[in-house]
Formats: C-alpha cells, structure tokens, sequence
C-alpha cells in the first residue's frame, strides 16, 4: 500500500504518476516552443503552430486504434521513445514552410499517438473510491512543478532547451523499469467511437469540458490583446498555482461528495468571475477575483474531465478511446482560437466577458441531467463511515 487508507500499490501509483508527469510538462515544454521562441530559431512557427495541435488531435484519435492490437506497455516505451527523438529535430537546420510544417506536425504526432494510452492506465490500476485523490496528487506535483521546467527554458538557448527536453522525455522511459504485468488487469473489450458518441451520459460531461475549453482560449487571445504578455504570465502563474492546490482538494472532493456536485461549483464560480468581469473590467479586485476562480476551475476541471470522468463510465470496456474523445477539447479550443485570433482580438473585453459568463452557466445545465459517476455504494457506504465515527466520538465524550 502507497499508504493509509489507499488501496493502489505503490509500483501502479508510480507508472501512472511518472508517466503523465513526464508527458504533460514535456507538452507544454513544447507549446511554449512553439508560441514564444524567436522567429529565428524556429521561423513561421507562429502562423502553423494550428498544425501541431491539429495533428494531436487526428494523432490522439488514431492511436486507441493501434493499441487495441499490440502490447500496452511496448506501445508506450515506443511513444515515449518517439518523444525523446522528436526533442532533438531543431537540432537540423530548419528554414522553410514546409520543414517548419514538417517538425510541427511529428511534435503533435509523437504527443497525440500514446497520451490516451497513458491515461487509459487510470481505470486499469486505480479504483473507482480512490480515482479522484490520485489524479489530485498526481496533477498537484505536476502542476507545482511545471512553472520550474518552463523558467529554465527562458534561461538556456535553443541547443541546452533542445537537451533538456530530450533528457526529460527520456526519463520517462524509467518508468518501464517498475515491471507492471498488465496481465493480472481485468480483461476489458474494444469499444468503437460511434457507441462512446451515442451514449447520453458521455455527451452530459462532454459538453461543459468543451465549452470550458472554448471560453478558455478563445478569451487568453482577447486578454493578450488587452493586457499584455507579461500580464498573462502572471496570469498563468496564479492559474497554475492555485490550480495545483485545488486540483489536490477537488480530487478529495470528488471520492466524498461525488463528482456532479465538483463540476458544478467549478462552473459556478468560473461564472461568477465572468459575470463580474463583464461589468467591472478595468476594477483590480474584480480581476484579482477572476484570476483565482480561473485557477480554482482550471485545478477541479483538470482532476475531473483529463483523469476522472471517462474512466468512471467504463464497463468493462478499454479506455483508450473514451479518453481520446474526452481529452480533445483541450487541442481543438486552442487550434480554433489560434486560427481565428485576428477577429478575437478585436472583441471588447466586457463583451467578451458577458458572452462567456452566458455560455459557463449554459454549461451547468448538462451536468444537472447527468448522472452521478461515483457508485451509490461508495457514497452511501463513506456516509455509513461518518456516521460511525460520529457515533464514537459521541459514545466517547460521554465516557469522559
């Protein structure tokens, strides 16, 4: 046991920790790269980088395909090794559209072809009670973390950056050297795209995630345009920051009250900032304000909608798929917004704001008529426990 009152081992906890801490800092290791370096280093990166979220996504939805037909383990030592290589191409000389096109799109392929492999590791080895702590630990050390990787990045030049990826990247490669047998898993059947799209209760969390994401990116464009670069690094890292602790407190929350009830508080408050921002743009409190609910939302959104929800609807089912569709909101909302970026930054920053709040609380509405994915068992059998203490605790003061 990884410790008390959990029921992983400690060697699962490890290959699903290591993995997605590897594989998410080195992406936005990557997105940072590919948005903020100089047109020297990497020229025409800002008019393509659309190309290497666009091929995350076809990537992403192609991977679960392969998977289903080779070994789940070798299939990610192989993504992880593409990674390292894919680290080291700025090392070539690259100087037209087509080689910049080029490196983009292998960036977003060697990212997008084995994440919803590693994330369908989460309904493998964790259970259902606990789903919610572990995605909230693993999400809060890589959330605190991520910060570190990228103010090294600013400080070295493009070979060292270049090295410290692939070293990274590689590093992922220990955690293979656990020795998971995937053979003791519970034997889980394929699942095609069109049955997982017609199911009703995935359209009820898919949709808030999406327009989340939408509202997200498409308003980080209207407020670089308002506020400045140096204004949305400040931003992020407050959004990072409270995101990390809140990712660690709405993964506790989701295994004791459920995860409906998380989801619903982080779009009520992501509103609430919004609507507070539609009438009080330029007032510092206000956004103070938004800057923390952002970041609260940003910390329960995470937890819920990339490690959470879409392993809880299995049944008995492999999970690469599910996680494919469930996660692709996030390159889809930020390919669209980069795309159309010259007509969102014209938008006012109160019309912007009153737009989104209108869309955040449209988006509550799908998670009232969804069901609840933790068991009724598990609530019921937590609130038994309680209940129990309560009674001990009672039965012990009356002694004293």
């Amino acid at each position: 046991m990884l410790f008390k009152g959990f029921s992983i081992r400690q060697k699962n906890f490890l290959l699903i920790f290591l993995l997605i801490l590897n594989s998410v800092t080195w992406f936005y290791m990557i997105v940072y790269i590919t948005g903020l370096t100089a047109p020297e280093l990497i020229p025409f990166a800002s008019s393509l980088r659309w190309l290497f979220y666009l091929t995350v996504i076809v990537s992403a939805l192609i991977g679960p395909v392969i998977a289903e037909r080779v070994n789940r383990i070798r299939f990610l030592r192989f993504w992880v090794l593409l990674g390292v290589i894919s680290s080291l191409l700025l090392i070539l000389p690259i100087s037209s559209k087509y080689e910049v096109a080029m490196l983009m799109g292998f960036w977003g392929f060697t990212f997008g072809i084995g994440f919803p492999s590693c994330l369908a590791l989460i309904p493998t080895l964790t259970s259902v009670e606990e789903r919610g702590r572990v995605g909230g630990m693993i999400f809060c050390v890589t959330y605190a973390v991520l910060p570190l990787f990228l103010f090294a990045i600013v400080q070295l030049d493009i070979f060292f950056t270049l090295l410290m990826l692939a070293g990274w990247r590689s590093l992922g490669l220990g955690a293979f050297l656990l020795h998971i047998n995937m053979d003791d898993a519970v034997q889980t059947r394929p699942v095609s795209y069109p049955s997982i799209l017609r199911r009703g209760t995935f359209f009820l969390y898919f949709f808030p995630w999406l327009t989340f994401c939408l509202i997200n990116y498409f308003g980080y464009q209207v407020f670089e345009q308002s506020f400045g670069k140096s204004m949305m690094a400040w931003i992020g890292i407050i959004e990072f920051t409270v995101g990390s602790l809140f990712c660690l407190i709405g993964g506790w929350l989701m295994d004791l009250k459920g995860r409906k009830l998380v989801i619903i508080g982080g779009v009520a408050m992501l509103g609430l900032g919004y609507a507070l921002l539609s009438l009080f743009p330029s007032v510092i409190p206000v956004q103070a304000f938004y800057m923390i609910v952002d970041g609260i939302a940003f910390g329960l959104f995470t937890v819920a909608f990339i490690f959470v929800v879409w392993g809880d609807m299995l049944d008995r089912e492999r999970g690469e798929k599910f996680y494919a569709l469930g996660n692709i909101p996030v390159p889809i909302a930020i390919m669209i917004s980069l795309l159309i970026s010259p007509w969102l930054k014209t938008l006012g920053l109160s019309s912007t704001f009153s737009i989104a709040s209108f869309f955040i609380f449209l988006a509550i509405i799908p998670i009232f008529l969804a069901p609840e994915l933790l068991p009724e068992r598990v609530l019921k059998k937590r609130e038994l426990k309680g209940y129990v203490e309560k009674v001990k605790k009672a039965v012990g003061r009356g002694e004293a």
